[in-house]
């Protein structure tokens, strides 16, 4: 159990959407935070701006970096990735090293501190199924490889950070989160991301872009609400458990791509509609999820109930803050 909430908490790939919330919210907590980021995707102000948060320049393919990085820590939050559905199909390589080798240098170099590990709930892979994913579902590598169209990318890489930290929680302590689809303000489309690139898209009267027919189905996770109950699990002593230490976070409710699409052309005002495109001649050799909900029942049981933001909220939430934000930038 993290018990030492007076020293830094180390927060790797922290410069990112989710890496960024968690830091404001451990500063606003009264927590000194230390960031170690290379700055890819990341962006240096998301943590310059939070009083208390230090940002530290590395990888953490960079061993002899996650060791200064994490020296005196009390907590390391391991979040570095390639993240995106797009630049990780283009960077496949290093998505795997970065979930495997990245994984194993924060392990080895920061001692006894408790260490949680941000997995993804692509390590379910090519689930078609309408049953609830269960944490202690056996998956062998060849699940989330096929989700990777064959060779190792993404998913076998936090298939990997889940594989050895079941090895490291065998002697110290260790805690595995698997994020469902998380969106919300300050999300950025670039590398892929559903939500802020539709609002891109309508925002500028372009027609959306919907890969297949839109009926593909996720479960849309407030950024909030999802900081929240991470935070929540770390200071929770039965979540670190060894035999039950890999908890789902996000909401239950499916929603359809077309539906989002139709959502967000709502909010916005947009006529322009949306266009289909093969999901194969955006990422060939790779087939699309059909759906994927997670069961709840171990993060529920650790953390009580959440009353998570619907797809329709969520698309209401960041409409809202994208508003703010145009009307801030011409003051």
């Amino acid at each position: 159990m993290w018990s030492t909430p007076s020293a830094p908490v180390l927060v790797t790939g922290g410069a990112g959407f989710i890496g960024s919330r968690l830091v404001r919210s451990l500063a606003a907590a009264g927590h000194p935070v230390r960031v170690l980021d290379d700055l890819t995707t990341g962006r240096p102000e998301s943590v310059e701006s939070v009083p208390g948060a230090t940002l530290v320049r590395g990888s953490v393919l960079d061993a002899d970096a996650v060791a200064e990085a994490a020296r005196g820590t009390g907590l390391v939050l391991h979040l570095a990735g390639v993240v995106g559905m797009r630049l990780a199909a283009q960077q496949a390589e290093l998505a795997y090293a970065v979930g495997r080798r990245g994984t194993a240098n924060v392990l080895a170099h920061t001692g006894d501190t408790p260490v949680v590990l941000v997995s993804s709930s692509a390590v379910y892979g090519l689930s078609d199924s309408t049953a609830e994913l269960r944490e202690e579902q056996a998956m062998d590598r060849a699940v989330p490889l096929a989700y990777d169209g064959g060779s190792p990318g993404y998913a076998t890489g936090k298939w990997e950070m889940e594989r050895l930290g079941r090895e490291a929680a065998r002697h110290r302590p260790v805690l595995t989160v698997r994020p469902f689809n998380v969106v919300g303000p300050g999300q950025r489309g670039r590398y892929g991301m559903v939500l802020p690139t539709f609002f891109r898209q309508a925002e500028s009267g372009q027609p959306l872009t919907v890969h297949g027919d839109g009926s593909q189905r996720r479960c849309f996770t407030d950024i909030d609400q999802f900081t929240r109950r991470l935070l929540d699990l770390a200071a929770t002593e039965a979540a670190w458990r060894p035999d039950a230490n890999v908890f789902n976070i996000g909401s239950r409710t499916e929603t359809t791509i077309a539906r989002l699409a139709r959502l967000v052309l709502d909010a916005t005002g947009s006529t322009a509609g949306s266009v289909h495109v093969p999901y194969e001649s955006v990422f060939p050799g790779r087939t699309d999820v059909t759906g994927r909900v997670p069961c709840l029942d171990r993060l529920t049981a650790a953390v009580g109930e959440t009353d998570w933001l619907s797809a329709a909220a969520l698309v209401r939430k960041t409409a809202q803050a994208r508003r703010a934000d145009a009307l801030a930038a011409t003051r």
